[in-house]
């Protein structure tokens, strides 16, 4: 079910944010592709960084000594970590193929037009690229759904890019999110959604985390959340910055379990007595 159709119907649509988890990796890609697709989630994520536009020469050249680094200055690192446009697009085929969208995050304005000409069915514009103008309007230049994360942003952050996205006819998708990885849970303010929800109403509002757990997912979809989205992978030991935030296998697996069926728990709010109910009624009550 694709993102239009999943609201229209109130389901929640499900994003594995595998972001740049595959370390680079088309083996590993797939393999978080297969284990999403089976896990019942929507669509997959990634990222696309052109990275001589994205950083300066000093930054692509700034040593970099992490315990995460993939080589030995920031712009290399960075390099390590990315697909190639071709191998986007194997895996936009890939994902289709399991019956899961696939789409990503571009950081620069070479990125996504790259990706709007392989044919990705919609963009997200990451909480870092909220207030880099360029990137967002090629983005939505795709005539594409777009969705915009909040981490990090200020109110007038968010009214600009918001401005910016109201370019499009196509659906628009606003994440209340907090950039710490992994959030504590006094980071979360789920009570702000419905705040977003006033300020734009025009948006399809969704929640997006690095937390703990999956508890307060089925709370911010109980707070208005049309669009859930959590970083996925393999291995939360991997080398890498956000596999710490991810969930793994089960946790993604559950994840989707219980949002099933707390939408199903939702019911349609008339009262009713249920046939299971009626023996019991006979049994347990002493004045029938």
């Amino acid at each position: 079910m694709d993102l239009d159709a999943a609201v229209a119907a109130g389901e929640t649509y499900i994003i594995a944010e595998i972001g740049q988890n595959h370390q680079g990796e088309m083996s590993i890609a797939k393999r978080l592709i297969d284990e999403a697709a089976s896990a019942g989630v929507n669509a997959i994520k990634s990222q696309k960084r052109h990275t001589r536009t994205l950083l300066t020469p000093e930054q692509y050249d700034r040593p970099y000594d992490s315990p995460n680094a993939f080589g030995t200055t920031y712009g290399e690192h960075r390099d390590a970590l990315e697909l190639s446009v071709e191998q986007h697009a194997e895996l936009l085929a890939y994902a289709a193929s399991k019956g899961v969208a696939y789409f990503v995050s571009a950081w620069d304005p070479v990125s996504a037009g790259q990706m709007a000409d392989i044919g990705l069915p919609m963009f997200k514009v990451a909480s870092a690229s909220i207030t880099d103008t360029e990137t967002v309007n090629a983005m939505v230049a795709a005539n594409v759904p777009v969705m915009m994360s909040t981490g990090m942003s200020t109110e007038d952050e968010i009214d600009a890019c918001a401005g910016l996205l109201r370019a499009s006819p196509k659906t628009k998708v606003m994440f209340h999110c907090t950039s710490t990885y992994p959030a504590t849970f006094e980071q979360l303010n789920l009570r702000y959604m419905p705040v977003l929800q006033e300020r734009y109403p025009d948006f399809v509002i969704g929640f997006s985390g690095h937390h703990q757990g999956i508890a307060v997912d089925i709370g911010a979809i109980a707070m208005g959340a049309k669009v859930l989205e959590r970083h996925f992978t393999l291995d939360r030991a991997m080398r890498g910055s956000d596999h710490s935030a991810s969930l793994e296998v089960p946790g993604l697996q559950k994840l989707v379990r219980d949002v099933r069926a707390f939408e199903t728990a939702l019911g349609d709010g008339i009262k009713r007595v249920y046939d299971e109910e009626v023996p019991m009624r006979a049994k347990l009550r002493r004045v029938q």
